[in-house]
């Protein structure tokens, strides 16, 4: 446990000397959330809040979608080149590790794009959200941010089958925008649209924590947190099942 919270914050570190990443990161996150509150102050709302929580709604998913980092990349480049199966003679979970680092970058990218967000958002809608439905609402941010990276680590583990795991990651991240409400709350979606969405989990990872800025209780906040232990499970699971595949595929084939 202590070599992998070491691996995260070396990761902190590291990526906290990429100064131009995170300003690219930043600067779109600005742009992206001025446009849209422009395009928010010519749109009625009639419910689901008005334009200036909308500014909200959207600094959380954006904040979250920027902040994920590609760690299926990192993954499918291991196992294309064959690096895995050396990095898998050391002595420690080759599986962990990448989410280790991939965890220490998303808490780096997370802290620096938040602690811009709130003026921002303060300064484009006028005003600030309760500090603690704030806070709860970034807090689960946080989480959906992480179970966000042990899916796509079953993505990334998808290529030692497929060779390609690209296509599934452009499936995947489409979905989450669509179903997930990255934009526009699932509030406003057809009835039909919006049911199915609930039953996957672009819903929870992205909707779940943002829409508590828009209409906070207590008993939303115990669902998001419910859904997104669900996943997280799920996520779990699935990473774990397809790296114990592989590991059976290469003992096999004498790797």
């Amino acid at each position: 446990m202590k070599k992998y919270l070491l691996m995260i914050f070396y990761s902190l570190l590291h990526n906290g000397k990429n100064r131009k990443e995170i300003f690219i990161r930043s600067s779109f996150f600005l742009v992206i959330v001025f446009i849209f509150s422009k395009l928010w102050q010519a749109t009625q709302f009639s419910e689901g809040g008005n334009w200036q929580s909308m500014i909200w709604y959207l600094s959380v998913t954006e904040l979250i979608v920027l902040s994920v980092p590609f760690i299926q990349i990192d993954i499918e480049n291991d196992i294309r080149s064959g690096d895995v199966a050396y990095q898998l003679l050391k002595p420690v979970h080759y599986l962990w590790l990448k989410i280790s680092d991939s965890i220490g970058a998303f808490l780096f990218r997370f802290s620096v794009l938040m602690l811009i967000a709130i003026p921002f958002c303060a300064y484009l809608s006028g005003y600030i959200p309760p500090p603690a439905i704030l806070f709860l609402s970034y807090l689960t941010a946080g989480i959906a941010g992480l179970v966000f990276i042990l899916f796509q680590t079953a993505i990334g583990l998808l290529a030692f089958k497929l060779h390609d795991a690209t296509p599934i990651f452009w499936v995947w991240q489409r979905c989450s925008f669509l179903f997930g409400g990255l934009v526009i709350p699932l509030d406003f979606y057809p009835s039909y649209l919006k049911t199915a969405s609930y039953f996957l989990p672009f819903a929870s990872l992205l909707y779940g924590p943002a829409r508590l800025v828009l209409s906070f209780n207590a008993g939303d906040f115990l669902i998001v947190l419910g859904g997104l232990l669900f996943w997280g499970i799920v996520a779990v699971l699935l990473a774990n099942g397809l790296y114990i595949r592989m590991l059976k595929s290469l003992k096999i084939n004498g790797g």
